[in-house]
């Protein structure tokens, strides 16, 4: 059957080719697969259960059938049966540009860069960058005879034993081993190509062909000596806020004064020199970086030298430095610590003795312990005072408050004594005038005039008893807030005193803005203070002003008496003025008063308002 060159009959181009132990033959491309055996052609995609139409590679499996990759996942067909996997079934990488099935059946998988799988008994186990690989991606996997891998990038080729692979992926390990090999090991160019099928042979001597971009890259395993002798390693600088350090001793390494190699001695790496304890690097407290510049002792691969290291103090795991020679660090913290570097030579040999360097830094002086003792006695005395200063003030608190106490009961002493002088001499009198007259009347029964006269008496004595009796209870609450609410019993209540002193008033409406008990305690401040402006401001004008707000109550009551000086008469002052100021602060307000001698006195009250 005819062809046409370069593609796949129907449409499509050919990636892969492979001739099976039937003699059928597999053609792979962009297009799918195809089977052509007898004049016979069949095709497959992913209508047939193909993980992809653009497939890369296929390989015979041992156990008969075939493996496919594509770059959408990967398929084994096995007795006409077609099985995919993809990335969502865990295959590591959908892009699938390399296969090898070793001698034990397990699956090797190569991707563009989604570095090496191994697919070992329906599990897949992901290698990449990160457990060590030098690149993720793997264009072609060959073995040679001592079970190890040869696979091809696009960053030149590397070099990892099998059983590491295997025993990272069993938990045994948790990185892998791999060497490198780019232009400085003889590639022409360390860009490998990939994508067609195949991307790399082993012939029958054991050699191993790779393509790249600039001609083919033979590796013959044989012939590769492996490098046994771990490199010393050198501390070779220290620079401590970018300011270069005098070097320091170098433990584990060699010292300065080395003798170099020449020309007639063999290129293998040098012999790591007797260890030494490292000099202190001290880092001021004003000094926050400080890099520490390293390298390893190695004419065989220089390049490919592998480093790791750890601040001892800081740091619990090494910390992967692949072939970089610096580490840096910032803001470490004051104390003691042992930079550690350890390297590797080109074939994953390393030295675990390394170098080492002591490393001082120095804590602020606000972190010193003779500070931070200081600190803590000073914070000791200083909550020592304030607690003296607030037990002083719960003791003076205590004693006004057993003060005001005192004088509460003085007050309440001298209000039981003022009602029954009152109950006696008012109240009392009446009431003996109501019944002598009573028994005068009964004396006088025949004389009517005399009688209805003893009559008129002891009506006009009880109406003065009764009155007598309203002003006591008036005093004791207040009735007329039950009856007619707060602003009108103000306003009687100073209509009842305009008599004795002219009382000029402006009172808005302050009806069912408290509840019952702080209405009675607003009204007492205004009678209290009115009691007060008549008994001893001498005044002959009063102004009493109440205006509520939104969030206050307004009370001003202003006289034009004689006045008095308040700073000096206040600790003497009776429990008048005391009261008020007692019943404002129950009531969460404010109270003042402004008085001087002969410009009278001002008395000022603002009381909160919850809405």
């Amino acid at each position: 059957m005819p062809f046409e060159r370069g593609k796949i009959p129907g449409d499509g181009y050919i990636y892969a080719i492979h001739a099976d132990r039937e003699n059928a033959l597999w053609i792979g491309g962009s297009s799918g697969l195809r089977r052509f055996k007898d004049g016979v052609l069949t095709g497959f995609t992913t209508a047939d259960g193909l993980a992809g139409n653009d497939v890369k590679v296929i390989i015979e499996a041992r156990a008969g059938g075939l493996w496919i990759g594509t770059y959408d996942g990967l398929t084994r067909l096995q007795n006409g049966q077609l099985t995919s996997w993809r990335e969502t079934d865990g295959l590591p990488s959908r892009t699938v540009r390399a296969l090898y099935e070793d001698a034990d059946g397990t699956l090797w998988i190569g991707s563009y860069d989604g570095g090496l799988a191994r697919f070992k008994d329906g599990k897949f186990t992901r290698y990449t960058t990160k457990t060590a690989l030098p690149n993720d991606g793997a264009f072609q996997i060959l073995e040679d005879d001592n079970r190890n891998f040869w696979i091809s990038s696009n960053r030149g080729i590397y070099r990892v034993k099998k059983d590491e692979l295997n025993d990272f992926a069993d938990g045994r390990r948790a990185t892998v081993t791999a060497i490198a090999y780019g232009k400085s090991d003889g590639m022409l160019n360390a860009e490998c190509n990939g994508g067609r099928s195949p991307a790399g042979i082993r012939t029958r001597d054991g050699r191993l062909w790779f393509p790249t971009q600039d001609g083919v890259a033979v590796i013959d395993p044989r012939e590769i000596k492996a490098n046994s002798q771990p490199p010393p390693v050198v501390i070779e600088t220290v620079k401590i806020d970018n300011e270069l350090s005098e070097p320091p001793a170098v433990a584990g390494g060699l010292s300065r004064g080395s003798r170099a190699l020449n020309s007639n001695e063999s290129q293998t790496d040098v012999q790591p020199s007797a260890t030494a304890d490292g000099s202190d690097i001290t880092i001021e407290p004003s000094q926050q970086n400080f890099e520490i510049g390293y390298t390893a002792l190695s004419f065989i691969n220089s390049e490919n030298l592998q480093f790791k290291y750890k601040l001892e103090g800081l740091d619990d795991d090494w910390i992967d430095a692949g072939t970089r020679r610096l580490a840096y660090f910032s803001h470490v913290p004051p104390g003691g610590y042992t930079f550690r570097v350890i390297a590797a030579n080109s074939d994953g040999v390393w030295n675990e003795q390394g170098a080492t360097l002591k490393i001082v830094v120095l804590p602020p002086f606000y972190r010193t312990w003779w500070f931070i003792t200081l600190a803590a006695i000073g914070i000791g005395i200083l909550a020592y005072l304030l607690f003296r200063r607030r037990v002083a003030q719960i003791n003076l608190k205590h004693a006004a408050e057993l003060a005001f106490s005192r004088r509460l009961i003085d007050s309440q002493e001298q209000e039981r004594k003022r009602l029954a002088a009152e109950l006696h001499d008012g109240l009392g009198q009446n009431l003996v005038v109501i019944k002598n007259r009573a028994l005068l009347g009964m004396r006088k029964g025949d004389d009517k005039e005399r009688v209805m006269k003893e009559f008129d008496n002891i009506s006009e004595s009880a109406t003065l008893a009764i009155e007598e009796v309203r002003e006591i209870t008036n005093n004791l609450r207040p009735h007329l807030l039950d009856r007619l609410g707060l602003t009108r019993s103000i306003n009687a209540m100073l209509k009842k005193v305009s008599g004795v002193i002219e009382i000029e008033s402006e009172i808005d409406s302050i009806d069912n803005i408290f509840s019952d008990a702080q209405e009675i305690s607003v009204y007492r401040i205004v009678q209290e203070s009115v009691n007060n402006v008549i008994k001893y401001s001498n005044a002959s004008v009063a102004q009493v002003v109440i205006k509520p707000s939104a969030n206050t109550l307004l009370i001003t009551i202003e006289d034009d008496g004689t006045g008095f000086d308040f700073e000096a008469t206040k600790s003497k002052s009776g429990f008048g003025l005391v009261g008020l100021k007692e019943r404002t602060q129950l009531l969460n307000g404010e109270f003042s008063i402004d008085s001087k001698i002969g410009q009278g006195t001002k008395i000022t009250v603002k009381i909160p308002v919850v809405n």
